[in-house]
Formats: structure tokens, C-alpha cells, sequence
């Protein structure tokens, strides 16, 4: 069996090429199509910032992976972060390639639910990994901010629109 280490690395690896394909080509340009909130990063930070959240999941995977999985609470944290991970590539779907900021909106709400729960699970399996989610929470809160913005710019039509106008 592989390592814990290379294991969480194929996992990982595995789930940012799903979500890349799952995105499309063209991500970047669907980026350049918003009119961004203030303070919104510019693509290069977006993508440290899904490398940071692959990292996270890499270290709790690795971390999860070495226990041996010896309490079902472990188990279960395993599977809902390899769940998280889907998740994220399945929201690109809906932002990158359906281009529905609304459905985008509706799924964060489960997706939040599941961090919570792992946070919650991670307490008591492995405490900086409910930091690190905890973290990532943090960036949630603007996250979803940033997508209330998007939605109610782009139904109101008010000055800050999300979406470019077509000509």
C-alpha cells in the first residue's frame, strides 16, 4: 500500500485535474467576464488560493491516512474531505461552465455544511486540521459575500454588475 503521504498526493492531484477539467478551458476568461467586487484578488491570487486549499486537504488527508484508521470518526472525516474535494470540482461546474451564479450560490450552502461537520469531526481527531478548515471558513465568509454581491449586482442591475454587458 502507498504511503499516507503519496496516497493524499494522488488524491489531491487527482481532484485538481477533475476540477480543472470539470471548469473548462476557459476559466480565466469567465473571470475576466465579471465585474469584480472591491477587493476581489486578480486571477493569479485565485489560484494560490486553490493551491492553498489543496494543501490543507493534503495535509488532513495525510494526517488521516497515518491513523490508521482505527475510530469510524476518522473514517468518516476521510471520506467527507475526498467528499469536499469533489465538491469543489463539482461547483466549478456551476460557476465556469453552466455560468449559473445562482446555482453556485444554492451549493455553497451544503458545501458549508460539510466544513462545518469536518470541523467539528477534526476536533477531536486532529486539531490543526480543524484550524486549517477553520481558516478556510474565514475565507469562506467572503466567499460568500463576494457571491451575494455577484447575484444581487447582476438581478438589481446596479452599478457594480457582476456580468459584462453584451453589446
Amino acid at each position: 500500500m502507498p504511503s499516507p503521504a503519496l496516497l493524499s498526493l494522488i488524491i489531491c492531484t487527482a481532484a485538481a485535474v477533475l476540477e480543472g477539467a470539470l471548469a473548462g478551458k476557459d476559466a480565466r476568461q469567465r473571470l475576466a467576464q465579471l465585474r469584480m467586487p472591491p477587493y476581489s484578488p486578480p486571477f493569479a491570487l485565485w489560484l494560490v488560493i486553490g493551491f492553498l486549499f489543496y494543501a490543507m486537504c493534503f495535509v488532513i488527508l495525510r494526517n488521516l491516512l497515518s491513523t490508521g484508521l482505527v475510530l469510524s470518526s476518522q473514517v468518516f472525516a476521510l471520506v467527507l474531505t475526498v467528499v469536499l474535494l469533489l465538491a469543489n470540482a463539482f461547483w466549478s461546474v456551476l460557476f465556469f461552465r453552466w455560468r449559473d451564479l445562482r446555482l453556485s450560490f444554492v451549493a455553497f450552502i451544503p458545501y458549508t455544511v460539510l466544513i462545518a461537520v469536518l470541523v467539528a469531526l477534526l476536533v477531536s481527531n486532529y486539531l490543526f486540521g480543524a484550524v486549517l478548515f477553520i481558516c478556510y471558513g474565514i475565507y469562506l465568509v467572503y466567499a460568500m459575500w463576494w457571491r451575494i454581491v455577484c447575484a444581487y449586482s447582476t438581478t438589481q442591475r446596479t452599478p457594480i454588475r457582476c456580468l459584462h454587458t453584451m453589446p
